[in-house]
């Protein structure tokens, strides 16, 4: 019986051990569950807050993008309400969804005559071989710019149209910009009929200038043949004359012998006149060499050529200019201006003075005397041909050499004038280009 005892008391002892356990695990089991059960309403809390979250920022996106699809949608309806080509919008089928006031106008129709109808509605003519009577998202030609036939509600004659199809990227629309060219067309053909008229005037002009080319040869060999022939006489009558005052030296009374005299120099006022005939003619018809030109060289050596009397003084400007000019046309001019302020200064003394001034693309030369000067009356009528102030028998003058002097300087694109005053002399002031001339 002891020894029962003791093992009834041993395994007490286990269970009771094996009780403890269990309630120990129970307990863990317990807090383990409890533990669970928070962290899965936790859980549930945070993902239902995340969710909605997430559905509210989805809900203001939609909100935000309709607006602005709306606001999109109104801008392009403004847009398009007052632009002057005619706006067309399509749908997926290539139906027709709105048209602005444009389009209205163009085909004469409302829009709701035309909406859900198909674009070749609106024309004469198909857009494409692959479709006769309507249009879908495979058959519109996006990106081109197509030329058709509009038709009109009222009136059957067709009109040309331009027009281009784009996709919108807004909705899954299509937009079509019709334009009528009825008058562009008409303005091409115009501007056309005018190419083609300005290409038979310019036959005509090649023609024209060819014959004037051919004119201008005839005349200058007639002027040299007829100025040869001209000069011949004139030289053998002048010759004559000297011979007969040679071979009747002492016996031909003192009026004899100024006759001869003035037979003479008609003779040669003759021939001058032929010259400045020929040189007239000349200007402007003949190509003449450009080089670089220094204006007080060229003065110096037109001074010494002319030789002017010994009372004379002719100042020069030290600032005049050095550029690619026509020596020879330039050289003229001074020269016949430079000549006539000493021939017709009226006094054996004298100061002749030159001076430049620049005008953006010009020069403007001024060849300035203090002789006796010109009568206002006069300053235009001295630039006419043949035109003198003086009589020939007290100057030998042509009156060839300031019309020669204008006409080249006008050939070059500029322009001379006078300013002078009977006794208070005269300036003559001309433009010279600081570009040449293109011949």
């Amino acid at each position: 019986m002891e020894q029962l005892r003791v093992a009834i008391d041993t395994l007490q002892t286990k269970e009771r051990y094996a009780l403890v356990q269990s309630d120990r695990q129970l307990t863990q089991l317990q807090n383990l569950t409890t533990a669970t059960l928070w962290f899965s309403s936790l859980a549930s809390v945070v993902g239902y807050l995340a969710a909605l979250y997430l559905f509210s920022n989805l809900d203001w996106e939609l909100q935000d993008r309709k607006l602005q699809l709306q606001e999109s949608q109104a801008f392009l309806k403004a847009v398009t309400a007052n632009v002057v080509d005619g706006v067309i919008t399509l749908d997926r089928e290539g139906k027709i969804e709105t048209l602005n006031h444009a389009a209205e106008a163009m085909f004469g129709y409302k829009a709701e005559e035309v909406i859900g109808n198909p674009l070749t509605f609106l024309l004469a003519e198909p857009l494409s071989q692959s479709s006769n009577t309507d249009l879908t998202s495979s058959h519109i030609p996006l990106g081109q710019t197509i030329q058709s036939q509009g038709q009109r509600k009222v009136g059957a004659a067709a009109f040309p149209v331009e027009m281009s199809i784009s996709e919108l990227q807004l909705d899954d629309d299509f937009i079509v910009i019709i334009r009528d060219i009825t008058e562009r067309q008409a303005a091409e053909k115009n501007l056309a009929d005018r190419a083609d008229e300005l290409a038979r005037l310019n036959i005509l002009l090649a023609k024209t200038n060819t014959m004037i080319e051919d004119r201008n040869r005839e005349l200058d060999k007639f002027a040299y043949v007829a100025s040869h022939d001209l000069k011949a006489p004139l030289r053998a009558i002048a010759n004559l004359s000297e011979w007969i005052e040679e071979d009747l030296i002492g016996e031909i009374p003192p009026e004899n012998q100024r006759q001869l005299q003035l037979l003479r120099g008609r003779v040669h006022r003759m021939e001058a006149l032929i010259n400045g005939l020929l040189d007239y003619s000349r200007v402007g018809r003949t190509q003449v060499a450009t080089e670089m030109v220094d204006v007080r060289a060229l003065l110096a050596d037109i001074i010494d050529l002319l030789d002017p009397p010994a009372g004379f003084t002719i100042t020069v400007a030290p600032d005049l200019p050095t550029f690619k000019t026509k020596r020879l046309l330039l050289s003229q001019v001074f020269s016949n201006l430079l000549s006539n302020a000493v021939k017709h200064h009226g006094s054996s003394t004298g100061e002749i003075i030159v001076s430049v001034e620049e005008q953006g693309k010009f020069y403007e030369f001024a060849v300035s005397d203090d002789g006796q000067g010109i009568a206002p009356e006069y300053h235009e009528k001295i630039f006419t041909i043949f035109q003198t102030l003086e009589a020939r028998d007290v100057t030998e003058n042509t009156g060839v050499g300031l019309s020669i002097v204008r006409k080249i300087i006008e050939s070059e694109g500029g322009a001379i004038a006078v300013d002078s005053q009977v006794g208070n002399g005269t300036t003559f002031r001309f433009t010279w280009s600081k570009q040449p001339q293109s011949t």
